[in-house]
């Protein structure tokens, strides 16, 4: 009697061990910024696989990448590179970027007020700091996240909004800083359409060696600012994509809004961008 007490203390023991169980989805931690002048943090995700072998893996760098968006990203992806999901896409490693100042940081141009037909839509502080923030990336983070992890020759970047207009702006002066472009409804209202005016004076015709999937939602509810939005938007989109020698694509998500189209843009855009060999064609 007193073995079968034994073992059944013993298996509610290794029960409540197991009920306890700490998941971790990844790490937090900082690098100091010469170029921004600031400590720049940033999180970290590896995929489930990462210690069991000595491959390497593709990074996306994640901007507007506070804890929420962390979560969510990396729920999609995981779930999408795992077996439960039939392995659709690539394990790749997640770098999260938060803001410390998003207006300064993800501008391409100086406003102190941004007006669309006479409407001042926002007012700023500080904007048009992205040609810095893209060399803070470019000279630092992206070089010291390739030194510390296991990283292949693929870096995806993903932007949303105000993200996504860093995204697009990086396309037209630096291309090939990224192989890969996830980006969601960007603001191509920013001063005045910059994007088209921006591809148009610097990079026009120009042969692009990347991949690129664009993905805009539906904003009619906001009447000419989100018609036109997705209209200067989806001329960019085709530009980029009529001169991209690799997998290029724009996606209209009709019953998404700006503020919900992430998480499908998510899922069909690393579909696109990282599928697994099997799904390659």
């Amino acid at each position: 009697m007193k073995s079968v007490i034994s073992i059944i203390l013993m298996l509610l023991l290794q029960a409540s061990v197991y009920a306890s169980e700490i998941i971790e989805l990844g790490i937090a931690t900082s690098i100091k910024s010469e170029v921004m002048k600031e400590n720049r943090p940033y999180m970290v995700y590896l995929p489930p696989s990462y210690e069991k072998n000595s491959n390497t893996y593709p990074v996306i760098y994640l901007l507007d990448g506070d804890i929420h968006r962390f979560k969510g990203f990396v729920g999609v992806l995981e779930s999408l590179s795992s077996q439960t999901l039939d392995n659709q896409v690539k394990e790749a490693i997640v770098v999260a970027i938060p803001n410390t100042n998003r207006s300064r940081d993800l501008t391409p141009s100086t406003l102190k007020e941004w007006t669309f037909k006479g409407r001042v839509l926002d007012a700023f502080e500080q904007t048009g700091n992205a040609i810095n923030f893209a060399t803070f990336l470019k000279t630092e983070l992206t070089p010291h996240i390739e030194k510390t992890y296991r990283a292949s020759e693929k870096r995806v970047l993903v932007g949303e909004s105000f993200g996504g207009l860093f995204a697009s702006n990086v396309i037209v002066f630096t291309p090939t800083m990224f192989s890969d472009y996830l980006i969601i409804d960007p603001t191509a209202l920013w001063d005045n359409d910059y994007l088209n005016r921006a591809y148009l004076a610097n990079a026009k015709n120009t042969k692009l060696d990347i991949n690129v999937f664009f993905a805009f939602a539906n904003n009619s509810h906001l009447g000419d600012i989100g018609l036109t939005n997705y209209a200067w938007g989806s001329v960019f989109a085709t530009s980029i994509i009529k001169h991209s020698n690799g997998i290029a694509k724009q996606q209209y998500f009709e019953s998404e809004t700006h503020g919900t189209v992430a998480l499908l843009a998510w899922y069909n855009g690393l579909k696109t961008l990282l599928p697994s060999e099997k799904n390659e064609h």
